[in-house]
């Protein structure tokens, strides 16, 4: 909703931080519409105006996400590949970190399988979409980026790896999640290796029939 007047957004902004207080405090099946409606100070009439729905929230949720994401790579310096996928991810978590509880309790729904919310579902394709590029843009902004065709393979690669680190840190129980630290190390310190080896023609054919299975989910 680009076309709204100053009043408008903040009132939508409003409604969705009100939503998401909600989901983190009573789950997201236990909140109704009314209930946001009711927090924010808003008619539900007009709660509705701007979200069809508990679902819709979640979307435009998504949505800012991968716009955020675009706007992290955009600003990231020149550097390596390696560099670069491990200074975003870091920013990414580190901002993502106060809202840990929330993404932890909304986990169940946005990874089930024909709802309107889920992240893999029809209806957040264009907010993965958004993402995937951010992630070719990270590869061909780099100082050791790969020739076009293979650039745009291991962006898809990274996109994916994000989400399935996203995944850990939501369930890495270790201190100051530690583990997920170590883990965003070890790719780091591996994405030269893979980085190096896409120069072989069989590495760069075996990765691009990798990303055309995950596209079945991801594209």
């Amino acid at each position: 909703m680009t076309d709204l007047t100053p009043k408008a957004q903040h009132t939508r902004a409003l409604i969705l931080k009100t939503a998401l207080d909600l989901f983190a405090e009573k789950g997201y099946e236990a909140t109704t519409m009314r209930d946001i409606a009711q927090a924010a100070g808003v008619s539900l009439g007009l709660a509705y105006r701007y979200f069809a729905s508990k679902e819709s929230l979640l979307l435009v949720l998504y949505e800012q996400m991968s716009e955020e994401t675009s706007a992290a790579v955009t600003a990231l310096p020149p550097a390596t590949i390696a560099d670069r996928w491990l200074a975003l991810m870091t920013a990414r978590l580190e901002q993502a970190a106060p809202h840990r509880a929330l993404f932890g309790v909304l986990f169940g729904v946005i990874m089930t399988p024909g709802t309107s919310a889920a992240v893999l579902g029809a209806e957040a394709a264009s907010m993965r979409a958004k993402a995937e590029a951010a992630f070719i843009d990270l590869v061909n902004g780099a100082t050791d980026k790969p020739k076009p065709a293979v650039a745009e393979d291991l962006g898809k690669l990274l996109n994916a790896l994000h989400f399935a680190v996203i995944l850990f840190w939501l369930h890495d129980k270790s201190e100051g999640q530690a583990s997920t630290q170590a883990l965003l190390k070890f790719i780091h310190g591996f994405a030269p290796m893979l980085r190096v080896s896409l120069n072989l023609p069989p590495m760069a054919g075996n990765l691009k029939r990798f990303v055309r299975i995950i596209d079945g989910v991801f594209g």
